[in-house]
């Protein structure tokens, strides 16, 4: 069978789901079985496919039928400039998240430390410390699957300037950081239900943000002052809708509001030194 055939035969397989590029998610698919670019799938769509990789192409269609995510089929998912493997039992990487790794960049200066709070896959952390080489990064997460997940990646990237360890906020904390960065669970615990079906397969830990989706926030911003440098920046990913409880939460904070790319509010920057408004709204 020719790729352009599966193509055909593979839309079928999303004729009931909420996938917004299926024709990009049937490239990616057969990209990854038949270990070819996607930019030469889409010129080379003539090729015959053998039997043996055919029946794996529509062995994972039929995977991501019935929801299952396919960064838990294929096991990595692209963000920012690196390929970073994905284990089931952590929240999937999402572009959208790409912002906070601009803003954390914009913020770090020389001999900075950063703290992640819920590192799941370690991305951010490890998106940081491939750019940022000289800044010293602690990663941490209540999950034991994300800290595996997290040193299979900072193995991969060999990166010697991160610590991975595990902790409940700052349960296991001990230092003071010039950032503090998290997308902790920010949906409300009712919403979870309404979430698209291969969302429900990501980890509630991951998700389920208390009754109003806050909780975690709550337990950022309590002890922040112990662990926050006097002009450090406390940056925070957020979820539609929450930017102002956020920055009420903050008190005292001068805070600052990015959108992401869709003109939704994302990221909330706060610190009780002064914030470079033209500086981190110059993506």
């Amino acid at each position: 069978m020719e790729i352009s055939e599966i193509f055909k035969l593979g839309k079928e397989y999303y004729l009931d789901s909420q996938y917004a590029d299926v024709n990009r998610e049937i490239k990616m698919i057969i990209s990854e079985v038949l270990n070819l670019e996607e930019s030469y799938i889409t010129v080379h769509d003539d090729i015959e496919v053998n039997s043996d990789d055919e029946k794996k192409i529509f062995e994972i269609l039929n995977r991501r039928k019935n929801g299952e995510p396919l960064q838990y089929i294929l096991g990595h998912q692209f963000f920012y400039k690196h390929d970073f493997v994905v284990d089931k039992n952590v929240l999937i990487p999402r572009y959208d998240t790409e912002i906070s790794v601009e803003t954390i960049l914009k913020a770090i200066k020389k001999n900075d430390r950063v703290l992640e709070i819920g590192c799941g896959t370690g991305c951010v952390s490890i998106s940081i410390a491939l750019e940022r080489n000289y800044v010293k990064i602690d990663s941490i997460d209540i999950s034991d699957y994300a800290i595996e997940n997290t040193l299979k990646n900072v193995r991969k990237y060999n990166c010697e300037n991160i610590k991975v360890f595990k902790s409940d906020i700052y349960q296991n904390v001990t230092d003071k950081y010039d950032i503090i960065y998290s997308n902790p669970p920010y949906i409300p615990t009712r919403e979870i239900e309404k979430l698209q079906i291969e969302v429900q397969r990501e980890p509630i830990l991951a998700l389920d943000g208390g009754c109003d989706g806050l909780s975690i926030y709550r337990r950022i911003i309590k002890d922040l002052d112990k662990y926050l440098t006097k002009q450090g920046f406390l940056i925070l990913e957020i979820g539609y809708e929450q930017a102002k409880d956020i920055t009420n939460l903050l008190g005292d904070y001068n805070t600052l509001v990015l959108k992401d790319l869709s003109g939704h509010d994302r990221v909330v920057i706060a610190t009780k030194g002064d914030i470079d408004v033209r500086k981190f709204r110059s993506f």
